[in-house]
């Protein structure tokens, strides 16, 4: 009881971290601290495999490539400008979506047969599984990484336009 407590401070204090936070370096440190306690909570449903991906993938892939882009830009410098209506809207749109999920998971029957439990979340089950059924979207992820660092490199790349006073004599 203590460790599920501890995981949901985790992540909840990841998140509104990542929310509140004007410096977007700050915030990308409280998206990757909501992450790991995301995957703390599959360690404790048993999921060891699923929490190792939520490391590989989200942590330390799209959160990297994120700090890439936000390091290579100007977009890390800039205050983003300051508005009462827009964090009242970002409120009301939060605490929308936290009712509508509390809803759902609390009318779901997430009750599983024993016998079938297990084998399901095998780690040799789901590597079947993900590369007979599902591995063009497991590919898709390495390509969504690339796209990433690729953008992060095209915003940081800043090519200096020539300068219209100067005469083509200057440059010969």
């Amino acid at each position: 009881m203590i460790a599920e407590g501890l995981v949901v401070f985790l992540t909840l204090f990841g998140a509104i971290l990542a929310v509140t936070q004007r410096n977007i370096v700050r915030a990308l440190f409280g998206l990757g601290v909501a992450l790991g306690g995301v995957a703390l909570a599959f360690l404790l449903l048993n999921c060891p495999f699923v929490a190792a991906m939520e490391v590989l993938i989200y942590i330390g892939g799209i959160t990297v490539a994120l700090a890439f882009g936000v390091m290579l830009s100007s977009t890390g410098r800039i205050e983003p400008p300051e508005g009462a209506g827009r964090r009242a809207l970002a409120a009301v749109t939060a605490v929308a979506l936290f009712v509508a999920l509390a809803v759902v998971i609390w009318t779901a029957d997430f009750a599983q047969p024993a016998s079938t439990v297990e084998p399901d979340w095998s780690v040799g089950y789901l590597g079947r599984f993900l590369l007979d059924r599902f591995n063009v979207v497991f590919e898709l992820l390495s390509v969504v990484l690339l796209v990433a660092i690729i953008g992060a490199i095209a915003i940081a790349a800043r090519y200096d336009s020539p300068d219209p006073t100067a005469s083509e004599e200057d440059e010969s």
